[in-house]
C-alpha cells in the first residue's frame, strides 16, 4: 500500500487542524416584508427549510382564532387538559390532567408563555387528537401558500417532520394580522395573569424595540433561537423573521437591526418582489443549528455535530443613526428637573388585558423614553364595579408632558397630574404596590 510523503502528510494534517479550529460561518435565515403589500424588503436564505420550534404556535393560534370567528369556539368556553397535554415538557403552564381553563386563558398561555401544554389543549379541542390537528395545520399551510411547511405537533417540539421556512412564517404572520386584527392583541400582551400568578411575556422584543407590538419566540437545539416580530411605524407595518440565532440576546439584537434596515429601505422605496414569488426547489433538510456541546439533551441523537465548533455571531448591519439611536439620544439628553413627582394615566378599562394592551401600545409609542418612571396596572373600584388603569408613576413634570405629547400624537388617551405627597412613599417603591394588585384575581 502506498503512503503519502511526509511533507504532504504534514500539510494535510495542518489543513485539517485549521479547518477544525476556524470559526464556522454564521448561518441563519431571515426575511422582512411589508405586511400590507407582501413585498420583500430584505431576505437571506428565506426559503431554506428550518425547524420552526415554538414559532409553530402561531399556526396553532391561527386555527384557534379561525374557530372563534366561525363560531366553533368562544373565548369563555372551558377546555380540559388531557393526560397527553399535561405530560408535555417545558415550556408549560403546569396543567394537571383534568384541570380546566378557558379558551382565552389557553390562548394567552401560548402567546405570552409559549406553553406547550396549553397548545395541546387547544389542538385536542379542535382536532380531537394532536395528530389530527397537525394534519389540519399542514392543510392550512398549503391554503396560505406555505409550500415549505409541514407539521407533526401543535407546539414545535423536536420532530424531523416539523419543518417551515422564514418565508413561510412571514406569510403566516401576515395572514394572522390580516385575518384576525381584533385578536392580534394577544401577541402584544406583556404579561399573563393566571390564578394569581403574573407571568411576563417571553418575547423581549416588545421592550427592546420601540415600534414592535408582537409576535413570537421559539427555541430548540435544532432550530437555534428563532423570532418573529412585527413593528408599526407611522401607520406602516413590517414583519420580520429570524431563524437560527445562537443565543436569546442575539436574536433580539439582530431582529432590531433587521427592522431598522427594513424601515430604512421602505422609506427609500427599496422593495423587492412579492413574497409569493420567492421559490425554492431544493429538497435539502433543515440544518441542525446548535452543536451538541453547546446544547444539552437530544442534540447528538438528532444529528448535531458533536465537535467543539466555534461560531461567528450573526451580524446584520443596521443603517447609521437609526430611529432607535435618535430616541435613545433624546432620552439621554433630556435634562431632569427636581420638582414634584407626576403620574401619567392612559385610561381605565373593564378588563385587565385591555389595560395591559394599552400599556404596551404606550411603550411602543414612547420608545426609549419609556425607561423614565415606572409603568404599571392599578386595580380600582367604583360603585361596585372593577376597572383597571394603565399608568406611569415617578415622572418629572417635563417628562410627563413629553409622554402625553407623544401619546396624543398616536391618538391615545393621556392625562398628567402631580402625585399627592402622601403617595410619594408608595410611588418610590411601586413594585410593592403593583405586586399587591397583581395577586388579586382579575
Amino acid at each position: 500500500m502506498s503512503t503519502l510523503p511526509k511533507t504532504r502528510l504534514a500539510l494535510l494534517s495542518l489543513a485539517c487542524l485549521m479547518l477544525q479550529s476556524a470559526p464556522a460561518a454564521a448561518r441563519y435565515a431571515a426575511i422582512v416584508i411589508d405586511a400590507d403589500t407582501g413585498r420583500v424588503v430584505h431576505e437571506t436564505e428565506s426559503t431554506q427549510r428550518w425547524y420552526p420550534a415554538s414559532l409553530t404556535k402561531v399556526m396553532t393560534i391561527y386555527l384557534t382564532l379561525s374557530a372563534l370567528e366561525n363560531g366553533r369556539l368562544r373565548l369563555t368556553d372551558t377546555v380540559f387538559a388531557s393526560k397527553h397535554a399535561a405530560s408535555q415538557p417545558p415550556s408549560k403552564l403546569g396543567l394537571r390532567t383534568g384541570q380546566s381553563l378557558t379558551v382565552e386563558q389557553a390562548i394567552m398561555a401560548v402567546t405570552t408563555r409559549s406553553a406547550n401544554d396549553a397548545a395541546v389543549v387547544l389542538a385536542e379541542k379542535l382536532g380531537g387528537t394532536e395528530s389530527n390537528f397537525a394534519t389540519m395545520m399542514t392543510q392550512q399551510a398549503r391554503t396560505l401558500g406555505m409550500y415549505n411547511s409541514s407539521f407533526e405537533n401543535a407546539s414545535g417540539l423536536p420532530n424531523d417532520g416539523q419543518i417551515s421556512s422564514a418565508r413561510d412564517l412571514a406569510l403566516l404572520s401576515a395572514a394572522l394580522i390580516r385575518d384576525f386584527p381584533q385578536h392580534y392583541h394577544y401577541f402584544s400582551a406583556t404579561e399573563f395573569n393566571y390564578k394569581g400568578r403574573v407571568m411576563p411575556n417571553t418575547n423581549r422584543i416588545l421592550k427592546s424595540y420601540p415600534d414592535a407590538d408582537g409576535l413570537k419566540t421559539g427555541f430548540t437545539c435544532g432550530s437555534g433561537y428563532n423570532l418573529i416580530a412585527s413593528a408599526k411605524r407611522n401607520g406602516h407595518r413590517l414583519i420580520g423573521v429570524l431563524l437560527g440565532a445562537h443565543s436569546s440576546g442575539e436574536r433580539f439584537e439582530q431582529m432590531g437591526n433587521l427592522l431598522d434596515m427594513g424601515f430604512a429601505n421602505s422609506e427609500k422605496g427599496l422593495f423587492g418582489e412579492h413574497i409569493s414569488q420567492l421559490k425554492d426547489y431544493s429538497a435539502l433538510p433543515p440544518p441542525f443549528q446548535l452543536s451538541s456541546n453547546r446544547c444539552a439533551g437530544s442534540a447528538e441523537q438528532m444529528g448535531a455535530d458533536s465537535g467543539s465548533s466555534r461560531y461567528e455571531p450573526i451580524r446584520i448591519n443596521a443603517p447609521y443613526n437609526s430611529r432607535r439611536e435618535k430616541l435613545t439620544q433624546l432620552a439621554q439628553a433630556k435634562p431632569q428637573s427636581h420638582g414634584s413627582v407626576w403620574t401619567v394615566s392612559m385610561g381605565s378599562y373593564p378588563r385587565k388585558i385591555d389595560a395591559d394592551v394599552n400599556l404596551q401600545r404606550a411603550r411602543n409609542a414612547l420608545g426609549p423614553l419609556a425607561k423614565s418612571g415606572r409603568a404599571g396596572i392599578v386595580k380600582t373600584k367604583s360603585k361596585g364595579s372593577t376597572a383597571w388603569r394603565a399608568q406611569w408613576t415617578g415622572l418629572q413634570q417635563d417628562d410627563s408632558q413629553d409622554f402625553c405629547r407623544r401619546l396624543r400624537a398616536k391618538r391615545m388617551d393621556c392625562s398628567a397630574s402631580p402625585q399627592p405627597r402622601t403617595s410619594l412613599a408608595t410611588a418610590s417603591n411601586p413594585t410593592k404596590q403593583l405586586r399587591r394588585v397583581s395577586q388579586r384575581k382579575s
